[in-house]
């Protein structure tokens, strides 16, 4: 196993304890747990967007954990990439030049034009070019949330974190920035996704159960593979139901 990212005892008091876990290069894991259960709280210490009151977080070799809030925000923008339920979009700004923003904030604007063809390049992959001047109160949550897909993807990042994605999206959306999701995790991106929706879940290689800030079980289901989707349906309701879900 590739490992890329590795979880040691990590805690936050009062919400997370002692939670370990790896994820290895091009993983897509789910995280899924009830409401209040710790899993954003996961997602934010794991990404060095909170600090941990104890614990370890390793990517590659750089320990996440003991660099200064400057050294944290430096890998975060230049290694990791990240999508939210609520997409943090600029309305002052057209669809492409959200996707660009922070590639340009990164690199320079010496860099914008090669930036831009990139950004269309990656539009035009995941259907959303013919969006690229619009404004963001012009297209739908789907199209606009594959666009913030895109903007996490425009460093290359080494992992992508995903906090509830398809959170506020109708399912017929939801399905759409899955398929992205999937999209990415064949071309080798690793993603780590916190998820509600056991759809989305079961399509994941791997889904850990998380419950009063403790990880209480891990379940493995392989790459996705869209003839098996039923199964996997079944599989991930029958363990779900196990833990009271």
């Amino acid at each position: 196993m590739n490992e890329l990212l590795k979880v040691e005892e990590l805690v936050k008091d009062g919400i997370l304890s002692g939670i370990s876990f790896t994820v290895a290069a091009g993983e897509m894991i789910a995280v899924m747990g009830p409401s209040g259960s710790g899993k954003s709280t996961l997602l934010y210490n794991v990404s060095g967007m909170d600090r941990a009151d104890g614990g370890k977080v390793r990517l590659k070799d750089t320990e996440i954990s003991a660099l200064s809030e400057e050294e944290k925000a430096h890998v975060r923008l230049m290694r990791m990439g990240f999508v939210f339920q609520q997409m943090n979009v600029l309305s002052n700004l057209n669809v492409i030049d959200n996707i660009c923003f922070p590639a340009v904030y990164a690199k320079g604007k010496k860099q914008e034009k090669q930036i831009r063809e990139k950004a269309l390049k990656l539009m035009e992959e995941f259907d959303i070019a013919d969006l690229a001047e619009h404004m963001t109160n012009e297209v739908s949550g789907g199209q606009l949330q594959r666009a913030c897909i895109l903007r996490s993807m425009m460093m290359d990042p080494e992992i992508l974190f995903a906090d509830e994605p398809t959170g506020a999206l109708n399912q017929k959306a939801a399905g759409t920035v899955i398929d992205a999701f999937l999209r990415l995790n064949k071309d080798g991106a690793t993603i780590l996704m916190v998820t509600h929706d056991s759809k989305v879940a079961q399509k994941c290689d791997r889904v850990l159960y998380i419950l009063d800030g403790a990880l209480k079980g891990e379940l493995k289901l392989g790459k996705y593979d869209p003839a098996a989707e039923e199964e996997r349906q079944k599989k991930i309701n029958a363990w779900l139901a196990s833990f009271g879900w």
